[in-house]
């Protein structure tokens, strides 16, 4: 039977109310579930001791559709988990030891609203740590050779000619083969994971195909993928909305997410959208979501400071 974790809190301030908590388990316990809540831009961090080749597990119940939480490893600059772009619930087998972080935040959309958010957030680490592996003679190359962070876009790279790269249902090499990906194409990162001896990186086109495919093929590339969809002007009718200081070009599909999910009453994590690109003086994110009536697109735009104008 698992024993609740302890929690202390440590008691630190960050900008836009943030607090860090360390979870630490009782001895023999492996999981805990905390109860909290958070409002407008409030965030807490939860940090968690972990040895590589362990399992962690972590599952978010809120009333909320807006909050979400994303999980960092150590030193890394960009999330290992992404709940906006993969739902709320995770596991994974920890790559490398340390103190990862569980960052629980409302979407911007929401916390400028000023929602209040009640949760349930379920931490479990089970497994033995694996055995250190003696540090390699020469740096890794730069290609999808981590776990943790990584660039934004991938390009495919290294195929042989005429090739090429299947995207898969699942990390697997015998997963049901969705679309294929040819060489210089340029593809979103949605992290990487382990499946035995091989490293699979789930990605997205700019059609919308999302899959894993094999992380021996992909480079980092500078640039975003080139839309695929003509761009038709915001509506006058909508006047701007001002997003306090503007929001980030690499945020602005999640920002997107969440306007859309208020606007057209559908969850976040049934919505799909796409890196934001300028068009003369605006910044546009498309989107599309599945629903009974088939497939909705839409356009989410952005001035070129990063302030919101209207979702159509």
């Amino acid at each position: 039977m698992l024993l609740a974790a302890v929690v202390s809190l440590s008691g630190l301030s960050f900008a836009q109310d943030t607090r860090t908590e360390t979870v630490k388990f009782k001895r023999g316990a492996s999981s805990t579930s905390i109860a909290d809540s958070i409002t407008g831009y409030e965030a807490v961090t939860y940090v968690v001791g972990v040895s590589a080749g362990q399992r962690m597990s972590v599952q978010l119940d809120t009333d909320n559709t807006s909050n979400y939480f994303n999980v960092t490893a150590p030193g890394a600059s960009a999330a290992l988990f992404n709940g906006s772009i993969n739902g709320n619930t995770t596991s994974f087998v920890i790559p490398s030891s340390g103190d990862y972080k569980i960052d629980v935040y409302l979407m911007r959309n929401a916390a400028r609203r000023g929602d209040t958010a009640s949760y349930d957030l379920t931490i479990s680490v089970e497994g033995k740590a694996a055995a250190s592996k003696p540090a390699p003679s020469k740096p890794a190359p730069d290609f999808a050779d981590g776990l943790a962070g990584g660039p934004d876009y991938w390009q495919v790279h290294g195929l042989a000619r005429g090739d090429t790269l299947n995207v898969r249902a699942s990390a697997a090499s015998g997963a049901t083969v969705l679309g294929v990906l040819g060489e210089g194409d340029v593809i979103r990162n949605l992290g990487c994971k382990m499946n035995g001896s091989t490293r699979w990186c789930r990605v997205e086109d700019q059609t919308g195909l999302t899959g894993w495919v094999s992380g021996k093929y992909l480079h980092e590339s500078m640039r975003a993928p080139s839309p695929s969809r003509p761009v038709t002007p915001p509506p006058a009718s909508q006047p701007p909305v001002s997003s306090d200081d503007g929001v980030p070009v690499a945020l602005m599909p999640r920002f997107c997410t969440g306007e859309a999910s208020s606007q057209f009453g559908v969850r976040p994590q049934d919505i799909t959208t796409n890196a934001a690109f300028k068009i003369g003086k605006l910044y546009v994110s498309q989107g599309w979501f599945d629903g009974s009536g088939g497939t909705t697109f839409f356009n989410c735009y952005f001035k070129a400071d990063g302030t919101f104008i209207a979702v159509n």
